[in-house]
């Protein structure tokens, strides 16, 4: 597979600058296991928006190395990594901490409210959405009409953007799932 090696995707340098070698285990102190585990622990973090808006109080978005690590999970949104994800919205805000609009936005506590309801609402009715669209989907075929494109189709956007399932909910144990080791991360030399 062009551009990933056996530890993942590579980070250009020229993309991470401070990025200048690989870290080894002994430059990071954990195994490959271990920090797969550590990265989707972070991953899965971001999906509470109150975690959002205390990075964004404490000036973490303001850090370029902060900003460039979040560049490089952006990892985590590839289809072998993001089978591990439990919380797709997660996924989401990962993409959406790249642009400076949101980082500014979600360090306002009105605006971390509004993300946390929509994603609560989200959860609340989603099910219930997608039963019902796929109930309207199978009567058009029966009848051999297709649904227009608005019916059922009122999902908040940030919701619907992102896309994702817990391994048990495809069909799969988590368990069985082969994890592939992180990417390696490097490291200015000391």
């Amino acid at each position: 597979m062009e551009g990933t090696q056996i530890g993942g995707p590579q980070p250009a340098a020229a993309t991470f600058s401070f990025l200048a070698r690989r870290a080894g285990e002994a430059e990071t102190g954990c195994s490959d296991r271990q920090r797969f585990e550590l990265e989707l622990e972070f991953v899965h973090c971001l999906a509470n928006p109150g975690y959002l808006n205390w990075l964004a109080q404490n000036r973490y978005f303001e850090d370029a190395e902060f900003l460039s690590y979040l560049q490089y999970m952006q990892y985590w949104r590839q289809p072998q990594y993001a089978k591990f994800v439990v919380y797709p919205h997660s996924l989401y805000f990962l993409e959406l901490l790249l642009t400076p609009e949101f980082r500014a936005k979600i360090a306002n506590p009105a605006y971390k409210e509004l993300v946390h309801t929509q994603q609560f609402f989200y959860w609340q009715h989603a099910r219930a959405n997608r039963v019902r669209e796929k109930a309207e989907s199978l009567q058009a075929a029966a009848a051999g009409t297709h649904p227009t494109a608005g019916a059922g189709a009122a999902q908040d956007g940030a919701a619907a953007a992102a896309a994702g399932q817990h391994p048990q909910a495809a069909g799969m144990d988590a368990d069985a799932a082969v994890q592939p080791p992180p990417p390696q991360r490097q490291q200015q030399p000391g």
